[in-house]
């Protein structure tokens, strides 16, 4: 096996026999059959995963809400 194939995390299934997502909180891939939903709808690789979205949320999103803070100082 390559450094470079995508597999499932969970299961090791790779991308010829299912269609893998990439989780975006740690970036590994994942299967349709081993996929979390996070609270907000989006899916992720563990429930661990899941938890941290809701949790600590992701940087690009702390990032948005500074932005949207600063413009409305101006």
């Amino acid at each position: 096996m390559s450094s470079l194939e995508r597999v499932c995390v969970t299961c090791g299934v790779n991308e010829e026999t299912a269609r893998l997502e990439r989780c975006g909180i740690c970036a590994r891939y994942f299967c349709p059959d081993h996929s979390y939903r996070a609270l907000g709808g989006r899916k992720c690789c563990s429930g661990e995963c899941a938890r941290s979205y809701y949790f600590h949320g992701e940087i690009d999103d702390d990032d948005k809400d500074d932005d949207k803070d600063a413009g409305e100082t101006d």
